[in-house]
This record gives structure tokens, C-alpha cells and sequence, in this order.
């Protein structure tokens, strides 16, 4: 029996609304699926559809020491408020579809996904790339048994998935040189060090302080030739509360709940205010 909605629904409109102007429409079986339990959990099978959807958020402010998605809020809290507001708006049309929005803890591989219908491609160093916001997006989808003609939405041409132009720039630009390297080498990538527990190596304190991040790196992403002219982010999440500097005096003023919303919050306050104390020591020396 067809599926009747209330009054017109307009997706895409709604989604641009929301600053989110680079979305596309694929069907599930075009996907890889990598978490096939995350589907029958919310009772989607394989001919589900699938919105992916981009999120940039590059800040115009000047950072001094933390990575771009570090010095905003956590991206998790825009996508459960998107959630929220954006199943509720497709329930008043459609009361009994499905419909779930996904990031990062996602049944897919989100990438694959994001390049297949179109919104980019894969970077030597393995992140979505983007000819209008370069790198400094993130991803999410929304899963749904919606038609494409109750989205109102056409599908988007099958696109085969390509790697970027190889200019080399991120290689060379990386700090510990792990674009590219093979695995067995177990090469860290700055970011992943300055994640790390327990104490530094000389050798990563060093490295730490020469990239000036005391948080993640933009390492590849700065040298990337589409950042030159990339766009900063016109979603008024992405550009409030913004951390420039995260120094003792900011990491003391943050409160329990500020702090837990931030996206190094996950790893403890301890990992932070090692950083913080290593940044604070090697600025007292200048």
C-alpha cells in the first residue's frame, strides 16, 4: 500500500537550511556496508537509501595550536541536534518510514560513499578530499526506506572512486613521514601521538612542539593545494565557541560540561593538560 505524507516535504531544502549544501542520494546496495548490525538494528535492509551528507567546518579564526576540528566544539553534538530536528521533520510527512541519521559510528563506509555519489575524492593520506572545502569536512548519512521520489530527491550517478592529483605536497609535509609507509613500519601519525597516554619520547616532544599542535595535525591538510582556496564553514556551530589558544588559563576556565564537549575530551583531561603543560613550558623558554 503506497505510503501517504501529510503536507509537501522539501529534504533538500531543508537540509541547505541548515548549512549543508553538499549531499547526494545513493541506494544501500551500492555501499559497503561495514557494520551490517547497525542496519538490522534499526530494521533497514538492502533496499534502503542513503543521503550522505558533508558537514565542513574550517574556521576563519587564526589557530595557534590546535588542530582545525579541535578548536570547535565536538562534531558529534551538531549531528545529534541535526538528528533530532531532521528525523522529526520527516516523521510529520512520513509518520511510519524509517529513517536514521549516521556519523562516524556508521554502518557504511562513509568515505567510499562520499566518493562514489560525486561529493569528493581520497587523498594520498587517506581523507576525503573536497574541491570546494578541501579536507576539513566531516561526513554523515541519513538511511532511510524512503523512495527517491518521496525525498524528492534524484540519485546521484554512480561515480568510479579516484585518489587525488600525487603531487606529493601532504607526503612531504608530514611530520613523521607515515603518509604512504606500510603498515609493519607502525609509523605514528602526529596525531595519533599527541593522542597518545602516558609520556612522551624525546623524539615526540620535539615533534610536537616543531608542528606547533598541541592536538591532532593539519599537517597534510594545510599543504593540500585544494586548501588554498578552500571555504571556511558556514554553519554557525562550526564558528561559535571557538578555541584558539589552549593555554592554562583556558583549559582552567573551561567547566566540567564546556570541557566534555570539546573533541579531545574523550581521552581524559590528564592527555590535555600534559599537552597544555608541555606547550606552556616550551612558550616559557621563548
Amino acid at each position: 500500500m503506497p505510503r501517504k505524507k501529510n503536507i509537501q516535504m522539501k529534504i533538500k531544502d531543508f537540509l541547505i537550511n541548515e548549512g549543508i549544501e553538499m549531499l547526494a542520494l545513493v541506494p544501500l546496495s551500492r555501499l559497503k556496508i561495514v557494520k551490517r548490525y547497525l542496519l538490522e538494528k534499526n530494521g533497514f535492509d538492502e533496499n534502503a537509501n542513503v543521503i550522505m551528507m558533508l558537514f565542513p567546518y574550517r574556521t576563519s579564526i587564526e589557530l595557534k595550536n590546535l588542530t582545525v576540528y579541535a578548536s570547535v566544539r565536538d562534531y558529534h553534538f551538531f549531528v545529534s541536534e541535526l538528528s533530532q530536528k531532521l528525523e522529526a521533520y520527516v516523521k510529520k510527512h512520513y509518520p511510519n518510514a524509517k529513517f536514521k541519521v549516521f556519523s562516524d559510528h556508521s554502518p557504511i563506509d562513509e568515505v567510499y560513499g562520499a566518493c562514489i555519489s560525486g561529493l569528493g575524492f581520497i587523498g594520498d593520506n587517506g581523507l576525503l578530499i573536497t574541491e570546494k572545502y578541501s579536507s576539513f569536512v566531516f561526513l554523515g548519512e541519513c538511511i532511510t526506506d524512503l523512495t527517491p521520489e518521496e525525498l524528492e530527491l534524484d540519485y546521484a550517478p554512480e561515480i568510479e572512486v579516484k585518489g587525488c592529483l600525487h603531487c606529493g605536497k601532504c607526503k612531504k609535509a608530514c611530520p613523521s613521514q607515515c603518509i604512504g609507509q606500510i603498515k609493519d613500519k607502525k609509523i605514528e601519525c602526529l596525531s595519533a601521538i599527541t593522542q597518545k597516554k602516558g609520556s612522551f619520547t624525546k623524539e615526540e616532544e620535539k615533534m610536537i612542539i616543531s608542528n606547533g599542535s598541541i592536538w591532532g595535525c593539519d599537517a597534510c591538510q594545510n599543504a593540500c593545494p585544494y586548501t588554498k582556496n578552500a571555504q571556511f564553514s558556514k554553519i554557525p556551530f562550526f564558528n561559535e565557541g571557538v578555541i584558539s589558544c589552549l593555554d592554562m588559563n583556558t583549559l582552567s576556565s573551561l567547566s566540567k560540561e564546556e570541557f566534555e564537549k570539546r573533541p579531545f575530551a574523550w581521552r581524559g583531561y590528564d592527555v590535555i593538560l600534559r599537552n597544555v603543560k608541555l606547550y606552556e613550558k616550551e612558550k616559557s623558554h621563548d
